[in-house]
Protein backbone atom coordinates (compact mmCIF):
# COMPACT_ATOMS: atom_id res chain seq x y z
CA UNK A 1 0.00 0.00 0.00
CA UNK A 2 0.97 3.49 -0.66
CA UNK A 3 1.06 5.90 2.02
CA UNK A 4 -1.45 8.62 1.48
CA UNK A 5 -3.70 7.18 -1.16
CA UNK A 6 -6.26 4.65 -0.73
CA UNK A 7 -6.02 1.34 -2.54
CA UNK A 8 -6.46 1.00 -6.48
CA UNK A 9 -7.60 -2.36 -6.27
CA UNK A 10 -9.70 -1.67 -3.44
CA UNK A 11 -11.52 1.06 -6.13
CA UNK A 12 -11.39 -1.84 -9.14
CA UNK A 13 -13.26 -4.36 -7.23
CA UNK A 14 -16.05 -1.58 -6.52
CA UNK A 15 -16.19 -0.37 -9.99
CA UNK A 16 -16.87 -3.85 -10.47
CA UNK A 17 -19.55 -3.99 -7.96
CA UNK A 18 -20.74 -0.94 -8.85
CA UNK A 19 -21.16 -2.10 -12.94
CA UNK A 20 -23.36 -5.29 -12.04
CA UNK A 21 -25.49 -3.03 -10.26
CA UNK A 22 -26.56 -1.38 -13.01
CA UNK A 23 -27.89 -4.45 -14.64
CA UNK A 24 -31.42 -5.19 -15.16
CA UNK A 25 -31.93 -7.01 -11.21
CA UNK A 26 -33.31 -10.20 -13.01
CA UNK A 27 -29.84 -10.08 -14.58
CA UNK A 28 -27.68 -9.43 -11.18
CA UNK A 29 -25.28 -11.66 -9.73
CA UNK A 30 -25.14 -9.71 -7.24
CA UNK A 31 -26.05 -6.28 -5.86
CA UNK A 32 -24.05 -3.72 -4.28
CA UNK A 33 -25.73 -0.12 -4.03
CA UNK A 34 -23.00 1.37 -1.95
CA UNK A 35 -20.16 0.55 -4.86
CA UNK A 36 -20.97 3.52 -6.80
CA UNK A 37 -20.49 5.37 -3.37
CA UNK A 38 -16.85 4.56 -3.22
CA UNK A 39 -15.92 5.56 -6.38
CA UNK A 40 -14.65 9.61 -7.90
CA UNK A 41 -16.82 11.52 -8.83
CA UNK A 42 -15.83 10.96 -12.78
CA UNK A 43 -16.03 7.29 -12.41
CA UNK A 44 -19.79 7.49 -10.61
CA UNK A 45 -21.19 9.07 -13.74
CA UNK A 46 -20.38 5.92 -15.87
CA UNK A 47 -22.78 3.26 -17.03
CA UNK A 48 -25.71 5.29 -17.03
CA UNK A 49 -26.54 5.57 -20.27
CA UNK A 50 -27.30 1.54 -21.76
CA UNK A 51 -25.16 2.47 -24.87
CA UNK A 52 -21.90 3.37 -22.54
CA UNK A 53 -22.40 0.55 -20.14
CA UNK A 54 -22.24 -1.96 -23.09
CA UNK A 55 -18.95 -0.21 -24.09
CA UNK A 56 -17.52 -0.92 -20.47
CA UNK A 57 -18.12 -4.38 -20.48
CA UNK A 58 -16.92 -4.83 -23.70
CA UNK A 59 -13.80 -3.23 -23.12
CA UNK A 60 -13.29 -4.96 -19.28
CA UNK A 61 -13.37 -8.29 -21.71
CA UNK A 62 -10.99 -7.17 -24.40
CA UNK A 63 -8.55 -6.57 -21.53
CA UNK A 64 -9.16 -8.85 -18.83
CA UNK A 65 -11.51 -11.66 -19.94
CA UNK A 66 -14.24 -12.47 -17.21
CA UNK A 67 -12.72 -10.42 -14.37
CA UNK A 68 -16.19 -8.52 -13.80
CA UNK A 69 -18.42 -11.90 -13.90
CA UNK A 70 -15.55 -13.30 -11.53
CA UNK A 71 -15.97 -10.34 -8.96
CA UNK A 72 -19.55 -10.34 -9.06
CA UNK A 73 -19.61 -14.27 -8.43
CA UNK A 74 -17.15 -13.90 -5.74
CA UNK A 75 -18.78 -11.49 -4.31
CA UNK A 76 -22.37 -13.06 -4.36
CA UNK A 77 -20.63 -16.73 -2.85
CA UNK A 78 -19.28 -14.58 0.02
CA UNK A 79 -22.38 -13.18 0.47
CA UNK A 80 -24.05 -16.60 1.03
CA UNK A 81 -21.23 -17.87 2.85
CA UNK A 82 -21.72 -15.04 5.09
CA UNK A 83 -25.66 -15.31 5.50
CA UNK A 84 -24.42 -19.12 5.98
CA UNK A 85 -22.46 -19.00 8.85
CA UNK A 86 -24.36 -16.61 10.72
CA UNK A 87 -27.36 -18.97 10.38
CA UNK A 88 -25.00 -21.38 11.77
CA UNK A 89 -24.36 -19.51 14.72
CA UNK A 90 -21.65 -17.14 14.57
CA UNK A 91 -21.52 -14.10 16.52
CA UNK A 92 -18.04 -12.41 14.90
CA UNK A 93 -17.46 -11.44 11.90
CA UNK A 94 -13.67 -10.12 10.88
CA UNK A 95 -13.31 -8.95 7.56
CA UNK A 96 -9.32 -8.70 6.52
CA UNK A 97 -8.05 -6.21 4.23
CA UNK A 98 -11.66 -4.85 4.25
CA UNK A 99 -11.75 -2.22 1.15
CA UNK A 100 -14.79 -0.89 -0.33
CA UNK A 101 -16.69 -4.14 1.73
CA UNK A 102 -20.02 -3.01 2.27
CA UNK A 103 -21.51 -6.72 3.50
CA UNK A 104 -21.95 -5.07 7.38
CA UNK A 105 -24.28 -2.26 5.64
CA UNK A 106 -26.11 -4.64 2.81
CA UNK A 107 -26.85 -7.89 4.73
CA UNK A 108 -29.77 -7.23 7.26
CA UNK A 109 -28.61 -10.38 9.22
CA UNK A 110 -25.34 -8.85 10.01
CA UNK A 111 -26.82 -6.08 11.97
CA UNK A 112 -27.22 -8.10 15.21
CA UNK A 113 -23.34 -9.30 14.65
CA UNK A 114 -20.43 -7.95 15.59
CA UNK A 115 -17.94 -6.86 12.69
CA UNK A 116 -14.55 -5.54 12.19
CA UNK A 117 -13.50 -4.61 8.91
CA UNK A 118 -9.30 -4.32 9.08
CA UNK A 119 -7.52 -2.26 6.92
CA UNK A 120 -4.77 0.13 5.43
CA UNK A 121 -5.28 3.14 7.16
CA UNK A 122 -5.55 5.09 4.00
CA UNK A 123 -8.24 3.43 2.85
CA UNK A 124 -10.04 2.88 5.48
CA UNK A 125 -10.44 6.81 6.13
CA UNK A 126 -11.36 7.55 2.55
CA UNK A 127 -14.26 5.24 3.11
CA UNK A 128 -15.33 6.49 6.17
CA UNK A 129 -15.25 9.86 4.33
CA UNK A 130 -17.43 8.31 1.73
CA UNK A 131 -19.58 6.70 4.36
CA UNK A 132 -20.30 9.92 6.47
CA UNK A 133 -22.12 11.97 3.09
CA UNK A 134 -24.73 8.61 3.14
CA UNK A 135 -27.45 9.60 5.65
CA UNK A 136 -29.11 7.17 8.34
CA UNK A 137 -26.71 4.30 7.74
CA UNK A 138 -26.94 1.94 11.14
CA UNK A 139 -22.75 1.60 11.99
CA UNK A 140 -23.33 0.54 15.93
CA UNK A 141 -22.36 -3.01 15.28
CA UNK A 142 -19.07 -2.36 12.81
CA UNK A 143 -15.84 -1.66 14.31
CA UNK A 144 -13.00 -0.01 12.00
CA UNK A 145 -9.65 -1.43 12.86
CA UNK A 146 -6.49 0.56 11.17
CA UNK A 147 -3.32 -1.11 10.75
CA UNK A 148 -0.49 -1.38 9.12
CA UNK A 149 0.66 -4.47 8.39
CA UNK A 150 4.46 -3.53 8.15
CA UNK A 151 4.32 -2.08 11.92
CA UNK A 152 1.54 -3.63 13.75
CA UNK A 153 0.43 -7.07 14.17
CA UNK A 154 -2.76 -8.37 13.61
CA UNK A 155 -3.50 -9.82 16.81
CA UNK A 156 -2.65 -6.92 18.82
CA UNK A 157 -4.77 -4.26 17.10
CA UNK A 158 -7.58 -6.67 16.51
CA UNK A 159 -7.41 -7.60 20.58
CA UNK A 160 -7.25 -4.06 21.31
CA UNK A 161 -10.39 -3.51 19.01
CA UNK A 162 -12.41 -5.91 21.28
CA UNK A 163 -12.07 -9.07 19.03
CA UNK A 164 -13.08 -12.09 21.84
CA UNK A 165 -11.19 -15.09 20.90
CA UNK A 166 -13.64 -17.41 22.54
CA UNK A 167 -16.50 -16.39 20.12
CA UNK A 168 -17.67 -18.60 16.89
CA UNK A 169 -16.09 -16.53 14.29
CA UNK A 170 -15.64 -16.12 10.55
CA UNK A 171 -12.69 -14.23 8.73
CA UNK A 172 -13.17 -12.36 5.33
CA UNK A 173 -9.75 -12.12 3.27
CA UNK A 174 -10.89 -11.38 -0.03
CA UNK A 175 -8.59 -10.32 -3.09
CA UNK A 176 -5.62 -9.78 -0.69
CA UNK A 177 -3.34 -12.90 -0.72
CA UNK A 178 -1.67 -12.36 -3.90
CA UNK A 179 -0.69 -9.09 -3.09
CA UNK A 180 1.53 -10.27 -0.11
CA UNK A 181 4.32 -12.61 0.94
CA UNK A 182 4.34 -16.20 1.98
CA UNK A 183 5.58 -15.43 5.47
CA UNK A 184 2.83 -12.37 5.71
CA UNK A 185 0.14 -14.65 4.30
CA UNK A 186 1.29 -17.78 7.11
CA UNK A 187 1.28 -15.57 9.59
CA UNK A 188 -2.04 -14.38 9.24
CA UNK A 189 -3.30 -17.71 8.89
CA UNK A 190 -1.07 -18.68 12.16
CA UNK A 191 -4.01 -16.12 13.39
CA UNK A 192 -6.54 -17.54 12.77
CA UNK A 193 -6.11 -21.14 13.34
CA UNK A 194 -4.59 -20.46 17.21
CA UNK A 195 -6.66 -17.26 17.96
CA UNK A 196 -10.59 -18.63 17.42
CA UNK A 197 -13.22 -20.51 19.15
CA UNK A 198 -14.78 -23.88 18.24
CA UNK A 199 -16.38 -23.80 14.59
CA UNK A 200 -14.63 -20.84 13.48
CA UNK A 201 -13.37 -20.58 10.02
CA UNK A 202 -12.09 -18.22 6.98
CA UNK A 203 -12.94 -17.64 3.59
CA UNK A 204 -10.04 -16.39 1.40
CA UNK A 205 -9.20 -16.76 -2.59
CA UNK A 206 -5.72 -16.84 -4.17
CA UNK A 207 -3.92 -16.75 -7.51
CA UNK A 208 -2.76 -19.94 -8.77
CA UNK A 209 0.42 -21.05 -9.60
CA UNK A 210 -0.15 -22.23 -13.14
CA UNK A 211 -1.53 -18.73 -13.96
CA UNK A 212 1.66 -16.89 -12.78
CA UNK A 213 4.27 -19.40 -14.20
CA UNK A 214 2.63 -19.53 -17.51
CA UNK A 215 1.42 -22.94 -17.85
CA UNK A 216 -2.03 -21.70 -17.82
CA UNK A 217 -2.66 -20.37 -21.12
CA UNK A 218 -6.53 -19.68 -21.01
CA UNK A 219 -6.71 -15.73 -22.52
CA UNK A 220 -8.14 -14.33 -19.36
CA UNK A 221 -4.35 -16.10 -17.44
CA UNK A 222 -2.54 -14.65 -20.98
CA UNK A 223 -4.10 -11.09 -20.23
CA UNK A 224 -3.40 -11.41 -16.74
CA UNK A 225 0.73 -11.60 -17.19
CA UNK A 226 0.42 -8.68 -19.52
CA UNK A 227 -0.71 -6.10 -16.79
CA UNK A 228 1.69 -3.59 -14.79
CA UNK A 229 0.33 -5.40 -11.30
CA UNK A 230 2.22 -8.44 -12.87
CA UNK A 231 5.34 -6.91 -14.06
CA UNK A 232 6.27 -3.65 -12.27
CA UNK A 233 7.75 -3.27 -8.63
CA UNK A 234 4.51 -1.23 -7.80
CA UNK A 235 2.92 -0.55 -4.32
CA UNK A 236 0.33 -3.16 -5.54
CA UNK A 237 1.79 -5.97 -7.44
CA UNK A 238 0.82 -9.30 -7.77
CA UNK A 239 3.27 -11.94 -6.27
CA UNK A 240 1.56 -14.77 -4.17
CA UNK A 241 0.49 -17.85 -5.74
CA UNK A 242 -0.63 -21.61 -4.41
CA UNK A 243 -0.38 -24.56 -6.21
CA UNK A 244 -3.88 -24.95 -6.87
CA UNK A 245 -3.05 -29.09 -7.06
CA UNK A 246 -2.14 -29.29 -2.78
CA UNK A 247 -4.97 -27.00 -1.16
CA UNK A 248 -6.36 -29.79 1.52
CA UNK A 249 -2.58 -30.23 2.00
CA UNK A 250 -1.50 -26.38 2.13
CA UNK A 251 -4.38 -25.83 4.52
CA UNK A 252 -3.62 -28.95 7.06
CA UNK A 253 0.05 -27.59 7.19
CA UNK A 254 -1.22 -24.54 9.13
CA UNK A 255 -4.06 -26.02 10.83
CA UNK A 256 -7.19 -25.94 8.67
CA UNK A 257 -9.30 -28.54 7.27
CA UNK A 258 -11.05 -27.65 3.70
CA UNK A 259 -14.71 -27.17 3.74
CA UNK A 260 -15.24 -26.35 -0.34
CA UNK A 261 -13.07 -24.85 -2.93
CA UNK A 262 -14.74 -23.02 -5.87
CA UNK A 263 -13.06 -22.45 -9.03
CA UNK A 264 -14.42 -20.32 -12.21
CA UNK A 265 -16.46 -23.28 -13.84
CA UNK A 266 -18.23 -23.81 -10.54
CA UNK A 267 -19.32 -20.64 -9.91
CA UNK A 268 -20.38 -19.97 -13.24
CA UNK A 269 -22.42 -23.39 -12.77
CA UNK A 270 -23.59 -21.92 -9.71
CA UNK A 271 -24.69 -18.44 -10.55
CA UNK A 272 -24.78 -17.58 -14.12
CA UNK A 273 -28.09 -18.96 -15.26
CA UNK A 274 -30.76 -18.55 -17.87
CA UNK A 275 -29.94 -15.05 -19.72
CA UNK A 276 -26.51 -15.11 -17.53
CA UNK A 277 -25.17 -18.53 -19.34
CA UNK A 278 -22.94 -17.31 -21.67
CA UNK A 279 -21.40 -14.60 -19.51
CA UNK A 280 -17.80 -15.71 -18.98
CA UNK A 281 -16.00 -15.96 -15.54
CA UNK A 282 -12.47 -15.56 -15.39
CA UNK A 283 -10.53 -18.78 -14.00
CA UNK A 284 -7.51 -17.90 -12.48
CA UNK A 285 -8.40 -17.86 -9.04
CA UNK A 286 -9.52 -20.72 -6.21
CA UNK A 287 -11.78 -19.19 -3.64
CA UNK A 288 -11.65 -21.53 -0.40
CA UNK A 289 -13.46 -21.62 2.60
CA UNK A 290 -11.52 -23.72 5.34
CA UNK A 291 -12.56 -24.37 9.07
CA UNK A 292 -9.88 -24.53 11.93
CA UNK A 293 -8.90 -28.16 13.00
CA UNK A 294 -9.20 -27.64 16.51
Amino acid sequence: METGKASYSAIVVASMRALEALRPPEERVCYDPFARSFLGDGTRTLGRNGIINRLIHWYLEYRAPGMQAGIAARTRYIDDLVLQEVANGITQLVILGAGYDSRALRLEPLKNIRVFEVDFPDTQAHKLSKLAELQGLAMAHITHVPIDFNTQKLGEVLNKAGYAIDKKTLFIWEGVTMYLNAEAVDATLAFVATNTAMGSSIYFDYFMKSVMDGTCLLPESVALRKMSSFNSDGVERFTYTIDEKTIPQFLAQRGFRLVEEMRGETLHQRYFLGKNAKRYVHRVCGYVHAAIAH
